[in-house]
């Protein structure tokens, strides 16, 4: 999701409209559930996913036909993917879902609602996108940070607005309201986990790269400029620039939802950002490394007042063994692992 509205910013930037789909409802065996979200282009092309197959196929349509007309066009669809239909298509899902599909015009009004919750993702805190709509248009749109600022919206009273924020934020879904004739509708942008990215290498970029494109918010922090910057992490969420691993984090908002790789470049700092770690409440720390690294590394930690339980926190070596060599293959082993953790 974070990726797909970053996507939408930049089409918006460059001047090309959009149309956004949203599963607002979904009842039965169905490919994605409410909330889930693609982008249809004017070429037909599409960003982000609704499940797939026959669904993507027919909204894809509809889009198309919508394109054709004029104004901020917004609408539901509903579609029936059980018995004869689903059957036709082959498919083992079944269910019924309804479609929002919104026209997201390349003006700077659309442009900056979008960049409101693009912003509150990379920072790693909630945004609600309310959105207004009544006569098949989009009436009005406001996205919102909850920790900041109450809605304050033209379409409808704050009382209901803020109900419908907390519903949203709570429940991880869609939140859809009948006000007058508009239709009020509350999605919530829930934070991401954050990934600290310790050391800039080698093994770092691609890791970063793949833990953004699958919902990690990427902090990458070295004490090298010449390696934490932005054009050798273009992904990443943030990064920071270190005086040096002592005391590295500092000002640092870890949590029981955090995950810690150490990827630097030497032993000693390794063992001086896992000590570090080790003191957190992360759920995860890894360290990349071979065995006879860890062990020395562990020995000084335990001689220095760690105890065994604070120790076996860490997977090292990191990843998962599927027998990973180069730099990528490696960022895959150590990205599986942390969807497992996430997962579980």
């Amino acid at each position: 999701m974070k990726q797909l509205i970053r996507n939408i910013c930049n089409s918006l930037k460059s001047g090309k409209d959009l149309f956004l789909a949203s599963i607002v409802k979904s009842s039965g065996s169905t490919p994605r559930s409410s909330g889930s979200k693609m982008v249809i282009r004017r070429d037909g092309s599409i960003d982000g996913t609704i499940g797939g197959g026959l669904l993507e196929a027919m909204v894809q349509q509809e889009a198309a036909k919508l394109f054709q007309g004029e104004g901020s066009i917004a609408i539901i669809k509903e579609f029936d993917l059980s018995n004869e239909l689903a059957a036709n298509a082959d498919m083992i899902c079944g269910g019924h879902v309804s479609v929002m599909l919104e026209h997201l015009p390349a003006d700077e009004a659309t442009l900056s609602v979008f960049t409101s919750v693009d912003k509150a993702m990379r920072m790693g805190k909630h945004a609600v996108l309310f959105t207004v709509t009544g006569e098949n248009r989009v009436v009005e749109r406001q996205a919102v940070r909850p920790c900041c600022q109450l809605p304050a919206l033209d379409s409808a009273d704050a009382e209901t607005a803020s109900r419908m924020q907390e519903e949203t934020i709570k429940s991880g879904l869609p939140v859809m309201e009948e006000c007058g004739n508009v239709l009020l509708m509350a999605e919530a942008f829930i934070p991401q986990p954050e990934l600290f990215i310790f050391g800039a290498g080698h093994v770092s970029r691609p890791t970063a790269a793949l833990a953004s494109s699958v919902n990690f918010r990427t902090v990458v922090l070295d004490d090298r400029s010449e390696f934490a910057n932005r054009e050798r992490f273009p992904e990443a969420d943030e990064i920071r620039v270190l005086a040096g691993f002592e005391n590295c984090f500092a000002g640092l908002d870890v949590n029981v939802n955090s995950y810690v790789i150490i990827v630097t470049r030497g032993h000693l700092h390794d063992k001086t950002v896992l000590g570090q770690a080790l003191a957190t409440p992360a759920r995860y720390v890894g360290m990349i490394g071979s065995r006879k690294k860890r062990d020395a590394i562990y020995e000084a930690l335990l001689s220095e007042g760690l105890t065994q339980n604070d120790i076996d926190r860490c997977h090292c070596p990191i990843g998962l063994s599927i027998g990973a060599q180069t730099p990528e293959e490696i960022a895959v082993s150590i990205v599986a692992e942390l969807i497992q953790k996430r997962a579980g």
